[in-house]
């Protein structure tokens, strides 16, 4: 049995409709993320046009070209760190999409189906070497989405493994390794995704008429399938507290924890010194003021400045234009960040930033290596009842709260909830 067939088969497997209470809590979790990084997503100046563009085509097509593009464009979603993919834009959008049309009609139906997505696209993503492709100018994600939406779509459709297996060797002909920038004011890049999510669709439906590719034809090594339907690499995903680029999350956190338990004033502050692997250094190293709103999310000195600064506004995802007083313009020319050598070993399995602090003629030192909501430092309901409120207050949405109570309280029979209806 060749790679894909084996792939086929866990996707359509059984197991997946008996799921652990561990691992059912954390989809139900990861389902909310995705939903509410989805509202947040749609205040954007991107997020707004890609909904006009999605109002000319409407159906399954446009529902989920709106929803993941509009979810990525966040920085807020999940990520799996050793893939260096961020799989919820993709597979939840599909899952929730497909709930709506009635082809998933339990939680337990979509948590099932989202579980065959991830573990699809993650496993994809660390075959292709993710977090080395990045450096190469190639987005893991976007290379895996349609992958990952294809297996989602089999897993809801009921397809056969022959049927399923075929679908999938289709979506890998989606895949592209030259992504559109995201640096200009507003970028395509989302809408690329989204597409990509629909792809994946299309190939699930083309299975489903009968058209297929040669599954034994694709040439995927064995590690795709290494321990699969024993370990789950779902339960690596981590979740971001707030919009930033999760290479420099590490460094947040322990320039805010440093301010915090030493007492330091920011504004007396005489330099920040912050010192991260290469490959995460080479993302988030951005000493120029931002100037667009995905600058500013990508920028770990301004990430910095803007948390020791002005903290409620780490919640603010439309930032057109970014915030900057002399307070966050003063912060940020005393940031500076350095290739840690010694930190270099941990990457990708970790993420991890140690930052100095020199202010009144002492200096501070604080390593980070798993920030909170890292896979190994989870968030539970509550911590993303605390995101998810924050989110809600930065774009003045009261809907929010039920979103988390609703999915937190439901079982694997409860009927789905229309979840495009909150936003």
């Amino acid at each position: 049995m060749n790679v894909l067939t084996k792939l086929a088969a866990f996707v359509q497997g059984a197991g997946l409709e008996t799921l652990p209470a561990a691992r059912f809590d954390r989809l139900k979790l990861h389902i909310v993320d995705a939903c509410v990084a989805r509202l947040a997503g749609s205040r954007t100046d991107e997020g707004a046009a890609i909904a006009r563009l999605c109002a000319s085509m409407p159906g399954l097509d446009g529902d989920i070209l709106a929803a993941c593009a509009q979810t990525r464009c966040t920085e807020v979603d999940d990520i799996h760190l050793a893939s260096c993919t961020t799989p919820g834009s993709v597979v939840v959008s599909t899952a929730l999409a497909l709930a709506a049309t009635g082809d998933l009609r339990t939680v337990g139906d979509v948590c099932a189906a989202s579980l065959a997505g991830f573990e699809s696209l993650i496993r994809l993503g660390v075959a292709i070497g993710g977090p080395t492709a990045i450096g190469k100018g190639v987005w893991p994600t976007h290379a895996a989405a349609a992958f990952g939406s294809a297996a989602v779509t089999c897993r809801a459709y009921g397809l056969d493994v022959d049927r399923t297996a075929g679908a999938l060797a289709t979506a890998l002909a989606f895949g592209s390794a030259t992504p559109i920038s995201a640096a200009m004011p507003s970028s395509s890049r989302w809408m690329t995704l989204g597409l990509a999510a629909v792809n994946g669709m299309t190939a699930a439906r083309a299975a489903r008429e009968g058209l297929i590719a040669a599954a034994d034809r694709v040439s995927l090594g064995p590690s795709m399938i290494n321990g699969l339907g024993r370990r789950f690499l779902f339960d690596d995903i981590g979740v971001k507290p707030y919009p930033t680029a999760r290479q420099g999350l590490a460094a947040i956190e322990a320039a805010r924890e440093l301010v915090d338990i030493k007492a330091i004033d920011p504004s007396r502050i005489d330099e920040i010194v912050v010192h991260l692997p290469e490959p995460q250094r080479a993302i988030v190293d951005h000493a120029e003021l931002p100037k667009t709103r995905f600058g500013s999310i990508v920028s770990v000195q301004y990430q910095i400045a803007l948390a020791l600064a002005a903290p409620e506004r780490l919640y603010e995802v439309r930032r057109t234009p970014p915030f900057l007083d002399d307070g966050i313009r003063e912060l940020i020319s005393k940031i500076r960040v350095r290739r840690a050598h010694d930190l270099d070993r941990h990457y990708p399995r970790a993420w991890p930033a140690r930052v100095e602090i020199r202010t009144g003629g002492r200096r501070y030192s604080r390593l980070v290596l798993r920030p909170h909501g890292d896979a190994r430092h989870p968030f539970g309901w509550d911590d993303m009842g605390r995101k998810c409120l924050a989110l809600a207050r930065a774009i003045d949405n009261e809907n929010v709260a039920r979103v988390v109570a609703e999915m937190r309280r439901a079982a694997a029979t409860t009927e789905m909830p229309a979840l495009w209806t909150w936003r």
